[in-house]
C-alpha cells in the first residue's frame, strides 16, 4: 500500500479536468486527455435533494455538495482511465489538476470530508480509489459562471438528448473537438450510489474494492 511522494508535491499539472453536478446530472470534461463525460443521476437520487426535500430534519438530504464530490471521483476515475492506456515514461507519477465550482468538495478531495456522513463515505471511497495508484491530483477553484462547459453538461435534461445536446455544446465551445465520451464503470457507479443513498462505508484496504475500480473505472466510446 503506497502513494508517491510526487502526489503530495504542488507542481506544474500533467493536465487538468473540469467537472460540475446539478441536482439531476453531473458532467465533466478534459480537453488535454480527450474525454467529456455525462451521468445522469437517477430518481433514487433526485428524490432525496431539493428538488423534493426542503430540509435535512431526517437526516436523508442528499446536498449539492455531495453530488459535486462525486462528480469529482467520476472525473478522477477518467483520468485514471485515461494515463493507464496513455502512460508517459517521462511523467510516471502524472498528477492532474481538477477544477470544481463547490469549495466544499474541493476540500473535501484534498483533506477528506468530516462534516458530512454521506461526504465521509465517499471520502472512504476515494481512498480505496487511491490506494496504489500512480495518478495523483489536486483541486483548483472557478467560478460557475467560468465553468460553463462542465454546468452545460451537467444540465443535459436525460440521455436521449446526449447527442443533439453535446454537439451543440461542442459547436459553442470547439475545445471538445476530438473528445470522446468516458462512461463510467458499473462497479465504481455502484460504490457511489452506496456511499450516496446508504451512507456505506468501504474499507479502503480491502483489495476487492479497490481492485474493481482500478481494474476497470470504466470505458471511452467514440
Amino acid at each position: 500500500m503506497r502513494t508517491p511522494m510526487a502526489h503530495l508535491v504542488r507542481r506544474d499539472p500533467s493536465a487538468m479536468a473540469w467537472s460540475d453536478s446539478s441536482l439531476t446530472a453531473s458532467g465533466g470534461y478534459s480537453d488535454s486527455m480527450g474525454y467529456w463525460y455525462y451521468y445522469k443521476w437517477p430518481k433514487e437520487i433526485q428524490s432525496q435533494t431539493l428538488i423534493y426535500v426542503r430540509n435535512n430534519k431526517d437526516g436523508n438530504l442528499v446536498s449539492i455538495n455531495v453530488l459535486e464530490y462525486a462528480a469529482l471521483l467520476i472525473n478522477y476515475a477518467a483520468a485514471y482511465h485515461y494515463y493507464i492506456n496513455n502512460p508517459d515514461p517521462s511523467d510516471p507519477y502524472p498528477s492532474v489538476l481538477f477544477y470544481a465550482d463547490n469549495s466544499a468538495c474541493e476540500s473535501w478531495m484534498e483533506k477528506a470530508c468530516n462534516s458530512s456522513l454521506i461526504g465521509r463515505a465517499l471520502s472512504r471511497l476515494q481512498c480505496a480509489m487511491m490506494i496504489n495508484n500512480d495518478v495523483g491530483f489536486h483541486t483548483g477553484h472557478i467560478t460557475t459562471k467560468k465553468n460553463v462547459i462542465a454546468d452545460r453538461l451537467s444540465r443535459i435534461e436525460n440521455e436521449s438528448n446526449i447527442s443533439h445536446e453535446f454537439t451543440s455544446i461542442s459547436q459553442d465551445y470547439p475545445v471538445l473537438a476530438g473528445c470522446k465520451r468516458f462512461h463510467p464503470s458499473a462497479e465504481l457507479i455502484s460504490h457511489i450510489m452506496d456511499a450516496i443513498l446508504q451512507k456505506k462505508f468501504v474499507d479502503p484496504l480491502v483489495v476487492v474494492v479497490n481492485n474493481s475500480i482500478l481494474t476497470n473505472p470504466g470505458q471511452i466510446i467514440s
